[in-house]
């Protein structure tokens, strides 16, 4: 049985529904946590008043212990955007949801104090978060732990939420987050703290001798795939020395793609080298892709007073949206001084894109001359980490400046017109790393075809190779052979025809990104992990026999892929009831410098490279071909 449990916090109500009908026609997840906001959330309602709601959607295939299945989606309308809103994490928190006997968490309206939920297996009560509000999260999810064991998912906000910063997160047990869009703003403006859960009771499939050998199959394709073991040993820092060969980091806050020395301070070998410690793996996962290091205050000049966790050993390791964010954009070239200035987002509960590029936007209209009659008693400067810490930590507290770039950098620049040309964002969600003049493919279009505005990470190519170029405007070299597409890939056949060719000569873009939006949302519905090697070696007929074999239901994989795309498009129709139409030309564009201005950048021999602005009319091109595939007027 699939399980709601709704909790009214106007009412102090709590009630369990099952919605088994809405998994069989949205997935689990992201799918049915986009039913629920479209029914729930009227038009026009403000994303921090009490008709928005909160969802947590822990994926319909958690609790199956096939490898990766473990990740949960909260969902509400975002405050950032006023748009859909959805964020991913992973960790143990959704396993212990399903092992409750819960697969969603509605929370609707706002308790008059705060307070925090606490699910231990059939007990579901709410709690006084008096001894925990005003806490950050590492200390908050100390106290927790504390006082109801060790062995709860603490799901908890920190003064970001609290203080309703427009990017706040949800952070999850230390060193996961629902980062992106907002989420922890809605849930500080419901006076909620924290959800922390408790199961032990692990779900048990219809037919266990299939799931049995689909996971058998899946740890083979998985480890099977070319990047299994550099993922495995790098992470996602294995992009971070391709991503400067081609020119694409967000330098300086988009001003230079390439950074002076970048492999030797922020490459992959540097940090595996000589600061990763531990491998860090979320439940269920045979990758291992994230990791501990040890920071510590001698390392830095740093202002503050370290707070250790006694729960955890050392800060979580380098990722490469820290590199590109912190690094890049910031100019930070010390890991440890990148890693704490993470830290610091996690305990106030902050975005780190949304943070970084804020911060970004600041420091480059300052130095542009803007700003001067703002006291903050420092001088804002690219690599200051200083500086750069006293920002974000502004933005946390929301004093003086901070209380202005917690708006998120659309509303700052509204306020100062003049500095709008600094704000990188797309229906006002900051941009994260790699810049389209660089390559303007799949994960570049995606920035603007988001539901969830400005995001790298609902549409990526499964067949995605950084180092292929462009054929033409519309089609990308193929990053796979083409026996790997014909014979391995699993994909719909028709699909591998419209995209790829027959026989395979290049990746259509528009139609590849209809695809990868598509089969991410299968993704986030069932609850698996989109890095490269699951992203790459399964597809839509493998989640449709798992579904069948945990849950007893009939899926194909034409049926489930025509599901994601029924969800997605009820995500696009939610963004249309607000006004986010393809016709509006504000929510669908880069910004301005994008169009205006060269991309400076040179490879690793220090050969100029060529990234020239972008071309308005052959973007727009390209999108009239992704609502032509999208089946959009």
């Amino acid at each position: 049985m699939t399980t709601l449990l709704e909790i009214n916090l106007k009412t102090k109500s709590i009630q369990k529904k099952n919605i088994e009908s809405s998994r069989k026609k949205y997935i689990g997840g992201l799918g049915i946590n986009t039913k629920l906001l479209y029914d729930l959330v009227s038009p026009n309602d403000d994303p921090l008043s009490p008709g928005n709601v909160l969802i947590f959607g822990a994926g319909s295939l958690v609790g199956s212990k096939l490898p990766t299945a473990c990740r949960t989606e909260v969902t509400a309308k975002s405050p950032l955007s006023g748009l859909f809103g959805t964020a991913n994490a992973g960790s143990k928190w959704g396993y212990n949801l399903h092992c409750a006997g819960i697969d969603h968490v509605l929370i609707k309206e706002k308790s008059k104090t705060p307070i925090y939920l606490v699910i231990d297996n059939e007990k579901v009560y709410l709690e006084d978060a008096k001894d925990v509000w005003g806490f950050d999260t590492y200390e908050g999810t100390d106290k927790l732990k504390k006082k109801h064991g060790k062995d709860f998912s603490i799901a908890i906000i920190g003064p970001a939420g609290e203080n309703q910063i427009r990017y706040a997160s949800i952070q999850n047990d230390y060193h996961a987050s629902w980062g992106r869009t907002g989420m922890g703003a809605v849930m500080g403006s419901k006076n909620l703290k924290a959800v922390i859960v408790r199961g032990n009771n692990t779900p048990e499939a219809k037919h266990p001798a299939n799931l049995k050998e689909l996971k058998k199959e899946a740890h083979r394709r998985i480890k099977n795939e070319p990047t299994f073991g550099p993922t495995r040993k790098y992470g996602s820092m294995i992009t971070s020395d391709p991503f400067n060969d081609i020119g694409a980091l967000p330098g300086y806050n988009f001003d230079s793609g390439s950074i002076e020395d970048w492999s030797n301070h922020l490459g992959r070998k540097i940090y595996d080298t000589k600061y990763k410690e531990k491998d860090l793996a979320c439940h269920s996962c045979p990758v291992a892709c994230a990791h501990l290091t040890k920071v510590t205050e001698k390392e830095l000049n740093n202002p503050t007073t370290d707070y250790q966790s006694k729960e955890i050993k050392g800060n979580k390791g380098m990722e490469i949206t820290f590199a590109m964010e912190f690094g890049a954009k910031l100019g930070l070239k010390e890991i440890p001084e990148i890693l704490k200035c993470v830290e610091l987002c996690d305990r106030y509960g902050m975005d780190v894109v949304s943070s970084a590029g804020s911060v970004a936007y600041f420091i480059t209209s300052f130095k542009a001359g803007h700003f001067k009659n703002v006291n903050i008693n420092f001088t804002p400067e690219w690599g200051d980490y200083n500086s750069i810490w006293n920002l974000i930590n502004m933005i946390g507290k929301r004093e003086g400046i901070g209380d202005l770039l917690a708006e998120g950098v659309k509303r700052a620049c509204q306020k100062y017109p003049e500095t709008e040309k600094f704000a990188y964002h797309v229906k006002g969600v900051e941009l994260p790393g790699r810049d389209p003049r660089a390559k303007m493919d799949v994960w570049s279009l995606g920035y603007l075809t988001s539901t969830r505005g400005g995001d790298h990470l609902r549409a990526r190519s499964p067949v995605e190779n950084l180092k292929k170029g462009l054929i033409d405007y519309k089609t990308e070299e193929l990053g796979v052979t083409r026996e790997h597409i014909e014979n391995e890939l699993d994909m719909p056949k028709k699909l591998k025809d419209k995209i790829f060719g027959t026989p395979p000569t290049g990746v259509d873009i528009p139609a590849m990104t209809v695809y990868a939006e598509n089969l991410i949302t299968i993704i986030n519905s069932v609850g698996f992990c989109i890095r490269p090697p699951i992203l790459r070696s399964l597809g839509p007929d493998f989640y449709a026999r798992a579904m069948n074999a945990f849950h007893g239901d009939d899926f194909t994989e034409e049926s489930i892929y025509q599901a994601a795309d029924t969800i997605y498009k009820l995500q696009l129709e939610f963004n249309y009831r607000e006004g986010s139409k393809p016709a509006s030309t504000a929510d669908y564009v880069f910004p301005s410098r994008f169009y205006n201005e060269s991309l400076k950048s040179y490879n690793s021999s220090h050969s100029p490279l060529k990234h020239s602005p972008l071309d308005k009319t052959k973007i727009q091109s390209l999108l009239d071909e992704y609502y032509k595939y999208r089946s959009i007027p």
